[in-house]
């Protein structure tokens, strides 16, 4: 298996496995959790949020059946969106293994209420500005989206309780918020 997507496929198999238990309790509607992945093909469906580091493109380097090849990406117009993008047209159109990506790009100047409102994914690939990263974080497991977000989540003292907020609101919702450093065990890195 590649490294490389080896967060994404974390996040499926962990929440599968974290959703095996069961209560006697029927579910109020408040605490209704999002349906458990099953590892179905296309079950695991990207959203890329603001994508301003290239950690963002790393995650699709390689392509899974479990992932929808269909990705969203919310993000402001300007050289950040089209470095990532050039980075995804790069993997679908390199020699050996090409990827087949089909990046659905909104640029509105409201592309985090967008994504927000539509969530035409389920899980959110946060990799970008660190001053508003922690925020992105907060606001998407609070609409129920799990999290890949790359070092790191926060960067003050005095944001870092935003950071608590949001594990334990994606812990109250049974999403997932993953740090993901999608070369932790390349060789290089290990060197």
């Amino acid at each position: 298996m590649k490294r490389s997507l080896l967060p994404v496929m974390a996040l499926a198999v962990t929440v599968a496995l974290s959703s095996c238990g069961g209560g006697s309790k029927p579910a109020k509607k408040d605490d209704l959790k999002p349906a458990p992945f099953t590892g179905a093909k296309g079950e695991v469906k990207i959203m890329t949020l603001d994508p301003g580091h290239f950690h963002a493109a790393l995650v699709q380097k390689d392509m899974y059946e479990q992932v929808s090849s269909d990705v969203f990406v919310y993000a402001p117009e300007g050289n950040d969106l089209k470095e990532h993008l050039k980075r995804i047209e790069g993997y679908n159109t390199r020699a050996e293994k090409p990827t087949a990506w089909n990046e659905k790009v909104y640029t509105g100047s409201d592309y985090l209420e967008k994504m927000l409102s539509e969530k035409p994914g389920n899980v959110v690939v946060v990799s970008g500005n660190n001053r508003i990263k922690t925020d992105y974080i907060l606001k998407s497991v609070t609409a129920g989206l799990n999290v890949l977000a790359d070092k790191p989540m926060v960067i003050s003292s005095d944001n870092f309780p935003v950071l608590e907020q949001a594990f334990d609101i994606a812990k109250e919702k049974g999403v997932l918020l993953y740090d993901i450093m999608t070369e932790r065990f390349s060789v290089t890195t290990i060197l």
